[in-house]
């Protein structure tokens, strides 16, 4: 089987019209996703270095969004995790975005990369697979998480891809409750979605300026620009993320297993793993002409 090119450290797909490069070293992380010399997600910047935030995509395991104050219970157990970024008082997107990820496979137009975290302030130890697959026209990743540990294990899976151009980007979405946030971004009431935050009949993205978590989501949302398309079709995921900060050029839909702040919350959002068995999620990216 053909290996995929290494550029500097970095992995390389390429398949017909698209071209994916991997960071496996920097979280795992996706740098770039162009299509027909198009950049899907926003480009990594040269400068960025080792800071996480800038680069095209990450995955976010074994939790997604933020943990209140880092604190939550489960079956008994109480979890204290350390704020991990010093923009943020509470501790989020999980462990696998600051961690070296190792190659375990690959071709010219698809590869999985491997982690293996837990133990610690996160006391199960656990694995966590990426696999990405570029079609002519499409990017496929799977998100998996198993279990290594001897005792059941609450988990939270999600991507965080980020989108260039918001001011011209039309989003159209199935999304009928959302979660409302306090001052720290932590969210605190659900409602229904309110018609100003309404993306079913497709609006610009960056009309109003969101960082809220929408569930009951259907795994499907469309984005269009005037010279291209991106159709999401997620599995296992039945919340989405939307980061459109007012006056930035880039925006996030994160698709995620559970909505932000699950673990505080009630343990049927969240998955709960057996020791052994696995949990995952799947997204597709498929790319065209408007």
């Amino acid at each position: 089987m053909n290996q995929p090119t290494v550029d500097d450290g970095y992995l390389v797909l390429q398949q017909g019209r698209a071209r994916l490069r991997l960071d496996p070293h920097r979280g795992g992380a996706i740098r770039d996703f162009d299509w027909q010399g198009m950049p899907i997600f926003r480009p990594t910047p040269a400068a960025a270095g080792d800071d996480p935030l800038e680069v095209a995509c990450f995955a976010m395991v074994p939790f997604a969004n933020r943990i209140a104050h880092g604190r939550f219970q489960f079956e008994g157990r109480t979890v204290q995790i350390s704020r991990n970024w010093s923009g943020d008082a509470h501790p989020l997107h999980g462990e696998g975005w600051h961690a070296p990820w190792s190659v375990t496979g690959g071709s010219t137009s698809g590869a999985t990369l491997r982690f293996e975290g837990g133990g610690g302030e996160w006391p199960w130890r656990y694995d966590c697979e990426q696999h990405f697959q570029l079609l002519q026209d499409e990017l496929s990743i799977e998100l998996a998480i198993r279990n290594l540990g001897n005792t059941p294990m609450p988990a939270m899976l999600g991507l965080h891809p980020y989108f260039c151009d918001p001011a011209s980007a039309h989003l159209s979405a199935t999304l009928p409750r959302v979660w409302l946030t306090n001052e720290a971004a932590l969210p605190v009431e659900e409602v229904p979605t309110p018609i100003a935050w309404d993306f079913e009949r497709g609006r610009v993205v960056n009309a109003i300026p969101l960082d809220h978590c929408f569930s009951g989501w259907d795994g499907h949302a469309r984005l269009r620009w005037p010279d291209r398309c991106v159709t999401v079709r997620a599995s296992g995921c039945h919340a989405l993320q939307i980061y459109a900060p007012a006056g930035k050029d880039f925006f996030c839909l994160e698709p995620q297993s559970a909505a932000s702040g699950a673990l505080g919350r009630d343990r049927e959002e969240f998955a709960v793993i057996a020791p052994g068995e696995r949990s995952a999620i799947g997204v597709r990216f498929s790319v065209g002409t408007t």
